[in-house]
């Protein structure tokens, strides 16, 4: 595999700090469509924006992490396609349900300020409600795996570095998601953490993008419901 040299340290930084306030901009497209409406008629304007947009930011993270990449695919049977995905989620679920128990009992919160944010933008149109659906089964698994795990991991460590990615992920990962309690953080830490071990132990991001693919699936029909 042909590896291009890493950037400074200083623009490694920079560079994930613009992907992290750039994978902010699709949401905050969402929140604005109602401004998009002429005469009371949803347009298709917000949506292609909000598409292309979307678009842009996982062609441009797509290359970087091609850029970049430093781990191997590791040789995996055809059932790991579907097991690894499972075997991921039934951990965030195990971890999740115990955090948010947890979550409920001292802060009394029954949801992640992030959760809330969705059901926010879903509930503020017809439109909104298709995108983030859209988004949340297959354009944010995609970028977000792109970002926190396939560029993040391989741009700051050695080789040889194991844990360490996998720990950073998981903060980066918390830290772009909104919460407001320290065991809220700690549910988007742990979930990170997870996605980050199977993309370390597997070195491959389709792994983790069907992983996250799955539980955003399930999140959402539980939000819908």
């Amino acid at each position: 595999m042909t590896r291009s040299a890493r950037p400074p340290l200083l623009i490694r930084i920079l560079l994930i700090a613009l992907l992290m306030l750039v994978i902010q901009v699709p949401p905050v497209i969402l929140m604005l469509l109602p401004h998009y409406h002429t005469q009371g008629q949803e347009t298709i304007i917000g949506p292609i924006i909000y598409l292309f947009v979307f678009a842009l930011i996982i062609v441009w993270a797509w290359w970087l992490y091609r850029r970049y990449r430093r781990w191997p695919a590791q040789e995996q049977q055809p059932i790991m396609y579907v097991g690894w995905p499972v075997i991921g989620w039934l951990l965030v679920i195990v971890g999740e349900n115990a955090l948010a128990r947890l979550n409920q009992a001292i802060y009394h919160q029954s949801s992640t300020a992030n959760n809330d944010a969705i059901k926010a933008i879903m509930s503020s149109s017809h439109q909104a409600l298709i995108l983030m659906s859209i988004a949340a089964v297959v354009l944010s698994p995609i970028a977000e795996e792109l970002i926190f795990r396939g560029i993040l991991m391989n741009l700051f460590y050695k080789d040889d570095a194991y844990w360490l990615p996998i720990l950073l992920s998981g903060l980066m990962f918390t830290l772009a998601h909104s919460s407001t309690t320290p065991i809220s953080y700690l549910i988007y830490f742990y979930m990170g953490a997870v996605f980050a071990y199977i993309y370390r132990r597997t070195g491959r991001l389709t792994n983790t993008i069907l992983l996250h693919a799955l539980n955003n699936l399930l999140a959402l029909i539980a939000l819908l419901n």
